[in-house]
């Protein structure tokens, strides 16, 4: 009597088991591609934010390097970067060529001409580079005159007033037209040289 029951029971299924392992199976299937498709967005994340990392390194070096260069120079008494002292001259905040590209055939010291710097790191998308502004000259005195006192002027006092030049560097990652997918950064620095 057991094997006519186990004849029928199993006569009875008609493939049950089959459709429940493919049903299974799809379930898996789908989690899987999910997974998959988490994995791959996270690669492309970490990817960008190491693109980001390098375009920042560069965009710093191509800005240190800019600094060295106005301070050497004002201390040799040669004035650089782009002249927005004189009258007439605009000088925006962020140069107009600054997300676009560099202007083709520019000279060192014209207006929204970038300068590649000489550090380039190997895998990053183009030399970083700089632009310099040159802001004019003013005093050192300070607006409260702490340096003005009794002491300072009898006793050692410099006598006569030293003069600061005021730059702005702008630095950037690299050339935009020439890296148009990768990551650009673009850093700004004031200095007063003395």
């Amino acid at each position: 009597m057991n094997s006519a029951l186990f004849r029928k029971s199993w006569r009875s299924q008609r493939g049950v088991s089959l459709v429940v392992v493919l049903l299974l199976l799809l379930v898996m299937t789908l989690l899987g591609l999910a997974v998959l498709r988490s994995t791959l967005l996270e690669e492309k994340m970490s990817a960008n934010l190491y693109d980001r990392s390098l375009a920042f390194q560069g965009a710093e070096s191509a800005l240190r390097q800019a600094e060295v260069l106005v301070r050497d120079n004002a201390r040799a008494g040669v004035t650089i970067g782009y002249d927005c002292s004189l009258p007439g001259r605009s000088c925006p905040v962020v140069p107009v060529n600054t997300y676009s590209g560099n202007v083709a055939g520019c000279a060192a010291n014209d207006q929204n001409c970038w300068i590649d710097g000489t550090t380039q790191q190997a895998i990053s998308a183009g030399a970083p580079q700089y632009y310099i502004e040159y802001f004019g000259k003013r005093d050192s005195t300070d607006t409260l005159s702490l340096g003005s006192s009794a002491n300072a002027n009898q006793y050692g006092g410099g006598g006569g007033v030293q003069l600061e030049s005021f730059y702005r560097i702008t630095a950037r990652s690299s050339d935009p037209a020439q890296a148009a997918d990768r990551a650009l950064v673009v850093l700004k620095s004031n200095i007063v040289v003395k």
